[in-house]
């Protein structure tokens, strides 16, 4: 896509959680709820990212359209398009190439779902276990795809573009449990 036309821009995400699919953290909130021992890979570091963190990036590169039911696509004049985005020569209509986006900071996934069991600990939500044990990628001689023991993406471009730091991933994670599992 990039080869065929350069104003194409595509986003990188990684370790996506939120509420419109089950996610690792949903995964791990559900073994604590149902089984006394949780465990999840210790040796293996990316960043979580929050849809609803995601669907606000993307409004900044598109402003006037709908992204995930946030916005109102009337609100910018049609072919305006340099709203958004602040550094200096660029405009969402003008600006291709690969974007990384996620949550500020890294995490193992042990961390990450131990951090998503304190969160469910401190919300008040039922769960049989409340400690994520350790397991190496070593330990996952099943998975048929080798992973990448870091793959941590940088938001420095994102930065730059927009002057926006994103928000820490432990407070993305927060928020989601707040957001979606005390209402249950």
């Amino acid at each position: 896509m990039l080869a065929v036309e350069n104003h194409h821009l595509v986003v990188r995400v990684s370790w996506v959680f939120g509420p419109d699919r089950p996610s690792f953290i949903d995964a791990m909130i559900k073994r604590a709820q149902e089984n006394e021992k949780v465990d999840a890979i210790a040796d293996k570091f990316s960043t979580p990212t929050y849809t609803h963190d995601i669907a606000g990036m993307l409004r900044r590169f598109f402003p006037g359209e709908t992204v995930a039911g946030i916005g109102d696509p009337g609100r910018v004049a049609a072919g305006r398009c340099d709203a958004g985005v602040t550094a200096p020569g660029y405009s969402a209509c003008d600006f291709g190439g690969i974007l990384h986006f996620a949550n500020a900071g890294k995490c193992s996934w042990q961390e990450y779902a131990q951090w998503a069991l304190d969160c469910c600990r401190d919300g008040g939500i039922p769960l049989r276990t409340t400690t994520v044990g350790a397991l190496t990628l070593r330990d996952m001689s099943s998975w048929v795809a080798r992973r990448p023991a870091y793959s941590v993406l940088s938001s420095a471009k994102y930065a730059e573009l927009t002057g926006k730091t994103p928000r820490a991933w432990r407070e993305a994670v927060a928020d989601y449990i707040t957001r979606f599992y005390s209402k249950r």
